[in-house]
């Protein structure tokens, strides 16, 4: 249902980055500058608009990286020598890199964090989520959601990493309940999430489904959207009221961002950001 940029290893070989004009790079690293203005506009540009400019979704995800330092040796689990700098430690440079880059994001209201996936990916890599989460949003919903996140000890106040994180690392179902919450779909359609992966885990058949489809700047589907029954129909109460939410912050997106293009037509994203957020 979500798609995500993935940059490998070799977009950051390549990265080189121009201090724009207009444009005060927030550390003097040409790797950082180039770095958050993309990951930005690509939030911008998809789903992260909601979270970014809005108050819709109290978490997005911006892209996804991933790098080949998982563990994928049953025999190493007991022992604490996983990694060698040999052969490793480019890979933990990078992401070292990544994780200084997004410290220097500073937002009123936003945070933007690393979260490594509990499972690893094929071939020993670790696929790891850059997020924003909107910090008053979440303390909201924390709050709202309290007979929920509280089993985990997670209140208004919990940094959004841990939260993220302790959502990630859970029970299958709380996971996916978990996330459903995060990412803003209405409790109807996240209990439905939930149960039909229940219900495909027992019986091994697939769950018909539709789909809600909310645009975002680049596309008008296949990225803010949930699944709900298939017999059910959207309601303005609830679908509706959360569609023209989202296109309240989309139309104001898009009377800003000619405001903010470089020659090349990329987004001076975090300027963006600043600017809005003044």
């Amino acid at each position: 249902m979500k798609r995500f940029l993935i940059i490998s290893l070799s977009v950051f070989a390549l990265i080189s980055c121009s201090v724009r004009k207009g444009f005060t790079p927030p550390v003097a690293d040409r790797y950082s500058c180039f770095f958050i203005d993309s990951v930005l506009q690509h939030g911008l540009d998809h789903e992260a608009l909601y979270t970014l400019l809005g108050n819709v979704k109290p978490m997005s995800s911006l892209i996804n990286l991933s790098f080949p330092v998982a563990n994928t040796d049953t025999s190493l689990k007991v022992s604490g020598e996983i990694l060698t700098r040999e052969k490793h430690g480019a890979y933990l440079d990078r992401i070292r890199m990544v994780q200084e880059a997004i410290n220097h994001i500073q937002i009123p209201d936003i945070k933007v964090v690393m979260l490594p996936y509990a499972a690893p990916g094929s071939s020993g890599r670790r696929m790891i989520q850059i997020s924003v989460l909107r910090i008053s949003a979440l303390d909201s919903l924390l709050k709202e959601r309290e007979n929920f996140f509280g089993q985990f000890g997670l209140v208004p106040g919990t940094d959004p990493a841990v939260v993220v994180n302790t959502v990630e690392f859970s029970d299958r179902y709380e996971r996916l309940r978990g996330y459903g919450y995060l990412f803003g779909y209405p409790d109807y359609a996240v209990d439905f999430f939930v149960r039909a992966f229940q219900t495909h885990d027992r019986t091994k058949q697939f769950v018909e489904r539709n789909f809600f489809q909310i645009p975002v700047y680049s596309a008008d589907d296949g990225y803010f959207v949930y699944a709900y029954p298939k017999e059910a129909k959207p309601t303005a109460e609830v679908d509706s009221v959360l569609y023209y939410k989202a296109a309240n912050v989309l139309e104001q997106y898009k009377k800003v961002r000619s405001n903010y293009l470089n020659p090349d037509s990329s987004v001076q994203a975090y300027k963006l950001l600043k600017d809005f957020n003044k």
